[in-house]
């Protein structure tokens, strides 16, 4: 039975959601991950990663749905901010 997990990371913006939605659509494409976004909300997924983000003021929402097992919580957070910066 495989466990259903879902975490919800708070990344504060630094450069204006157009910016970093360009910087992390170059990201996706580099790294084969599929990632439908706009300037309020997206999602994305690739390589065992799936999730959602939304901007809320001058915070990224990111929600993960899905990590594979031998990926830690602290691992997820630090690619998201890769990702998103």
């Amino acid at each position: 039975m495989r466990e259903i997990m879902a975490r919800t990371f708070q990344i504060p913006l630094k450069e204006h959601p157009e910016i970093l939605l360009n910087k992390a659509a170059r990201m996706a494409r580099e790294n084969a991950v599929h990632f439908v976004a706009d300037q309020v909300e997206g999602h994305f997924a690739g390589k065992g990663l799936e999730g959602t983000y939304r901007f809320e003021e001058d915070v990224l929402v990111v929600s993960v749905a899905r990590k594979p097992p031998f990926v830690t919580w602290g691992m997820v957070e630090k690619m998201l901010k890769q990702f998103f910066a």
